[in-house]
């Protein structure tokens, strides 16, 4: 292992929050949703916090923009 490795701490989490549901559901609702189930889970636990960044991000640019649009018709209306 070289010295700059750095393990994947999202994927050390996500596994086990899709595992454990799998396996906790599978005598109630059989291994197929329960399987489902844990996929679930675990996409959300894996990829969730870059969604919710990413969204943010979106939402700031969002923003930026129709603050400049309105500075930009306020210039045009003050030329006129």
């Amino acid at each position: 292992m070289s010295a700059s490795f750095t393990p994947p701490r999202l994927l050390i989490l996500a596994a086990p929050a899709g595992i454990y549901p799998t396996i906790t559901l599978s005598p109630e609702t059989g291994w197929t949703w329960s399987a489902a189930i844990g996929a679930v889970i675990f996409a959300l636990v894996l990829f969730g916090p870059a969604l919710i960044r990413s969204a943010a991000k979106a939402s700031a640019v969002r923003v930026a923009t129709k603050k400049a649009k309105a500075e930009t018709a306020a210039k045009k209306e003050g030329k006129k």
